[in-house]
């Protein structure tokens, strides 16, 4: 059953392999950004460095750009992969 399912992928393995990809880059990058806030906190705040407030504040907006650019393509590679998942597999039964 499994390899019958397996084979209606085809043309569609990049795209399969590319989500959990990108969903795993968007969660490495979600979980990165409170850290950089620990850091603005800790090294910034406490040691009234404003250069280090706008060097991390500048990293924390390009990590969030990062998260929302893997989570769009995510998102589309998983939806090209699953349309075209299922069109092979109709293609097949019927």
């Amino acid at each position: 059953m499994l390899k019958t399912l397996a084979a209606q992928i085809k043309e569609f393995k990049r795209v399969s392999i590319l989500t959990p990809v990108c969903m795993v880059l968007e969660v490495i990058l979600e979980m990165i950004i409170p850290l950089m806030m620990a850091s603005i906190i800790d090294e910034g705040v406490n040691n009234g460095d404003m250069h280090h407030i706008f060097v991390m504040g500048g990293w924390m907006v390009l990590t969030a750009f990062g998260c929302l650019l893997t989570g769009i393509l995510g998102g589309k590679f998983g939806a090209e992969a699953s349309a075209g998942f299922a069109r092979n597999l109709r293609k097949a039964m019927f």
